[in-house]
């Protein structure tokens, strides 16, 4: 039975089945065979309800399970019952034979053996030998034939891994297959294979490589009538060695018959359309009869670029809840992605970020990188190491819900362990001991002081267990037990957090992994445990496949997606390079070479990505969404060639969607509008009214007492004892915005610095040696070439072109200080000095580029601070007319700080800045402030506390420290501030 997605094919395997029962023949009489466990549960579940009544020992499985079955019951009776091995342990069971070697691999090879790459190609190379039905003497064989050490090294590892697998009574997928088929040979099997089955039926036979074609073959040819569906143009499993053509090889049995399936029960007509445009591009030699659609229905049918992969999601979070907001129920959607690592994962939590129910089978998901399995994890490596972790490791765990630790309160307990510890280390370092020797936590009266010190007893204790040989499960959960973390997923998870019940099955198939034979213990076991699952590039197994409870958006991967279908489908992430994937033949164990002599072609692999790509949209009933993200300028990602192939023109998408159906976007709009004092009296007062009726109803954020800023301070201001010290730039901060100096200067939030801050540093180092040293311009350029290659700029034509400019600069530099070389006093000048404000000691400090003495013409010696800029904004006049730095450097000079350097000399010529970027003639542009003997005074700002304008700054940062209030202050420096995002000061209006 051949037909294409949607032509009926389950549904009528199901029909068969159930009116055969209905004439009375039990269901355990007929082996129904899926393509999956959850693919075989959902038949069995449909026959079931169509008969009525319940069914006494369905043979309702795949053909692995078939196969497994006849095995244990065909085995004498004392033997230990055969155990299939899954992928991941498949693969780590080679791994272990690979790293104790007795096979003498070829010496150009040796190098790869310990490698995972190796492991998993070398696991595809069995698996495709089993497939073919091939044993190790047969290729023992061609490996002499061929003079192939390699292949020879396969066959003597293949006995082998056979030889460990029948000592521990375990198979893999491909063995099971290739012992099944010796088994049904024997007559006394056959015959009561003949006497329990009246006939076999299998859905998805195109996904069955050749090995499980020749089974079902083996049992036709036993007399029991074979019926096999279909559609080998939905073949996508090749990687496993899946053969489009070994369903059809089954027509070779006489007498055998093909009917085509030629009506589409699923799709809209606009589906169908698209559909049909690309099955055309699809391999015709396998192709089934083409299906009418049934439907009248349009439905609809769209290509969208976007910007990225965050907007992507965001847009597809949009048209998920503006689908349900349409009347659709969350289960009636999909989110169909390529990859399950790579994108399914990522997907997943931006999907949960932006409050989108969604379902994803647990075993889609690989175990280990789930965020509440690496803290486990994490916890369990530590406890097998002796329970001291190292210091990334402390602030990991310290971090972690274990210990439930966030950055202000690290940053609390980092100060506490200092102010007992200081003689130790700083408090980063404090930090990173604390676990490790907790007697540093003794004494501190910090709540924060109080849970690191439980999460350390609980890491020792843990290591004791271990130590003592207790089970890793026994251990797991004992660390998992020991702290409120459990009760808080708990609580969290039965007010409707998705996020915390994804955890909480995460953590639940972690115990059920760490439970399973073997059994762990000690150390040794644990980290044998972390290693096998941190090993895993593959999810777990298929137990889990019921996992998706149906009440969300399902989130899966295009080969999950086969023999289900919903009413829209979102088929997302189509790049090239990742839809379709195409691997060049450069593997070192490909299969295709290694047996055959020559490696899956390109061609190849386009034509089974092409399919994948027809099945992940077929899967949509009456509405498909296919996007892609178009790659960045200089990248060569972009849309793949599939979108194209639809037959539908591919829209742009730029940006975020303008207003997201979401309660976050909802709730910003209300406030907006209660807030803004330009909008009419009434709608601010609905606005108002809204929120509180949203609070009412339970949505939190909607509560002022959730808003940002409005919550009361949860400490105190910290008051400055002593004097207060203060540099120019601490000044200019504080006068012009007190929160950047606080995010600045108190919290340690600025960013490092970007490359033209690098580049200013680097000149004015060689500015200080050209002062110092006499270096000339050729000495100069030289230094600058010394260091260049290692400042770091976003672009090579970047560089090249901040190259040019500086050495330019360097040029009027040199030039200046030739110009003034004699009245050169000191050179990055370091000062401090004490002067009083408002009763306060206030310590002025600070350095200085350059301090000139100037005693010409007999007049009185007077001093001048002068400041090199490299930036590339020129200041007038007017702008340096209130520079508090400068206006500092006159103060200090005039109150004494260089006496040490001129003796006496307290006059202060006017303060300049000069700008090497740019010229006046051959010398850089000067800029110059007034002296404050000759301006005490501001234009339009009169003197509070005097004598001069800078006492009055100081006065007033004085006073912002004292009062510890550190209010967001618009101001010219807001444009090019990197705290503005999020700042309620900055407004910025974008034109649309």
């Amino acid at each position: 039975m051949v037909g294409g997605p949607g032509s009926g094919k389950t549904e009528t395997l199901v029909a068969a089945v159930a009116a055969r029962v209905r004439e009375g023949a039990p269901l355990a009489e007929f082996a129904v065979l899926a393509g999956s466990r959850s693919a075989a549960q959902a038949v069995r579940r449909d026959v079931v309800a169509r008969v009525g009544r319940a069914q006494a020992s369905p043979t309702v499985t795949t053909v692995h399970g078939l196969a497994l079955g006849l095995l244990r019951q065909f085995q004498p009776a004392d033997e230990v019952p055969w155990a299939l091995l899954r992928a991941p342990q498949q693969e780590q069971r080679i791994r272990d034979l690979l790293a104790s070697p007795r096979v003498a691999w070829p010496e150009e090879l040796r190098p790869a053996l310990g490698t995972r790459a190796f492991a998993r190609q070398l696991r595809e190379v069995l698996a495709r030998v089993r497939q073919r039905s091939w044993d190790e003497e047969r290729l023992a064989a061609m490996a002499v034939e061929r003079g192939d050490a390699t292949l020879a090294a396969i066959a003597n590892f293949l006995d082998e891994y056979l030889a460990v697998g029948d000592l521990e009574h375990t198979l893999d997928y491909a063995e099971l297959v290739y012992r099944a088929r010796l088994l049904v040979r024997d007559e006394a099997v056959a015959a009561s294979l003949r006497d329990r089955f009246r006939g076999v039926l299998v859905d998805d036979a195109h996904d069955l490589d050749l090995a499980q074609a020749a089974f079902l073959g083996d049992l036709a040819g036993l007399g029991l009538p074979l019926v096999v569906f279909g559609d080998p143009q939905q073949a996508v499993s090749g990687f496993r060695g899946a053969d489009p053509e070994g369903m059809l090889r089954l027509l070779e049995f006489h007498p055998s018959t093909r009917i085509d399936l030629d009506v589409d029960h699923r799709h809209g007509t606009q589906v169908a359309e698209a559909l049909e445009s690309l099955r055309t591009r699809l391999d015709a030699r396998l192709a089934p009869a083409p299906a009418a659609p049934r439907s009248t229905e349009p439905g609809s049918v769209t290509v969208r670029i976007y910007d990225d992969p965050p907007s992507e999601a965001a847009h597809v979070a949009d048209e998920l809840r503006r689908a349900v907001a349409d009347g659709a129920d969350w289960g009636d959607l999909a989110v169909i992605m390529r990859a399950g690592r790579a994108q399914l994962a990522p997907m997943t939590r931006e999907l949960l970020r932006l409050g989108i129910p969604v379902e994803v089978a647990a075993d889609e998901l690989v175990l280990a990188e789930e965020e509440s399995v690496v803290t486990l994890l994490l916890a369990l490596d530590v406890a097998a190491s002796g329970g001291a972790p190292d210091a990334d490791q402390a602030r990991l765990l310290l971090s972690s819900p274990l210990c439930g630790l966030d950055a202000i309160a690290l940053r609390r307990l980092g100060r506490s362990l200092l102010a007992r510890h200081a003689q130790l280390g700083h408090s980063d370092q404090l930090l990173g001991r604390c676990l490790a020797e907790p007697q540093l936590l003794e004494g501190l009266q910090v709540p924060e002081a109080k849970a690191a010190a439980g999460l350390a007893v609980t890491l020792r204790h843990a290591a004791e267990q271990l130590g003592q040989g207790q089970e890793v499960q026994h251990v797991l959960w004992q660390l998992w037990s020991s702290t409120d973390w459990p009760e808080r997923l708990r609580a969290t998870a039965i007010e409707g957090s998705r996020r915390a019940n994804h955890h909480l099955d995460a953590v639940v198939e972690l115990f059920e992994r760490a439970s399973r034979e073997p059994v762990r213990r000690g150390a040794a076991g644990a980290r044998t445990f972390i290693r096998e699952l941190a090993g895993e590039e593959i999810p777990a197994d298929t137990g889990r496949e019921l996992a998706a409870r149906g009440t969300g958006v399902t989130l899966t991967t295009a080969h999950r997606a086969k023999g289900r279908q919903w009413q829209r489908v979102w088929v997302v992430g189509v790049q090239e390079g990742r839809w379709p994937r195409l691997t060049p033949g450069g593997l070192l164990l490909d299969p295709g070479r290694v047996l055959d002599g020559s490696p899956r072609t390109l061609g190849e692999q386009l034509r089974e990505e092409r399919r994948l790509f027809h099945l992940a949209c077929s899967r949509a009933a009456t509405h498909l969404h296919v996007s892609g993200v178009r790659g960045a300028e200089g990248e060569a990602s972009e849309a793949s060639r599939f979108v194209h192939e639809l037959g539908v023109v591919a829209e742009f998408v730029p940006g975020r969607p303008a207003r997201p159906m979401t309660a976050a976007s909802l709730v910003g709009e209300l406030r907006a509008a209660a807030a803004d004092v330009e909008q009419p009296e009434t709608l601010r007062r609905g606005a108002a009214r809204r929120l509180a009726h949203l609070g009412e109803r339970g949505l939190h954020t909607a509560r002022p007492e959730a808003w940002w800023g409005l919550a009361r301070p949860t400490t105190p201001a910290p008051r400055p004892d002593g004097a207060i010290w203060l540099s120019g730039t601490a000044l200019a901060e504080l006068t012009g915005c007190p929160r950047r100096y606080f995010l600045n200067r108190r919290a340690k939030a600025s960013r490092p610095p970007q490359s033209r801050a690098s580049i200013g540093d680097v000149v004015h180092l060689i500015a200080k040696h050209a002062q110092l040293d006499g270096l000339g311009l050729a000495d100069m350029r030289a230094e600058l070439g010394k260091v260049w290659d290692r400042i770091p700029f976003e672009a090579e034509w970047l560089s090249a072109s901040e190259r040019v400019e500086i050495e330019a600069g360097l040029e009027r530099l040199a030039n200046w200080l030739a110009e003034h070389e004699r009245d050169l006093l000191a050179v990055e000048q370091r000062f401090d000095v004490t002067i009083e404000v408002e009763g306060r000691q206030v310590v002025l400090h600070g350095f200085a580029d350059r301090i000139d003495l100037l005693d010409r013409d007999g007049d009185r010696p007077r001093l001048r601070i002068v400041d090199f800029k490299t930036g590339r904004t020129r200041r007038t006049a007017a702008d340096v007319a209130d520079d508090i730095q400068l206006g500092v450097y006159q103060l200090a000079a005039g109150e004494g700080a260089f006496d040490h350097l001129a003796p006496g000399v307290r006059d202060v010529e006017a303060p300049a800045l000069v700008f090497l970027r740019h010229a006046v003639g051959e010398f850089p542009a000067v800029v110059e402030q007034s002296t404050l003997a000759a301006v005490p005074e501001l234009k339009d700002e009169p003197l509070e506390v005097g004598p001069t304008w800078v006492h009055d700054r100081i006065a007033q940062a004085v006073r912002t420290l004292e009062v510890g209030d550190f209010p967001a202050t618009e101001n010219p420096a807001c444009n090019y501030c990197q705290f503005k995002a999020g700042c309620p000061a900055f407004v910025k209006e974008i034109g649309r």
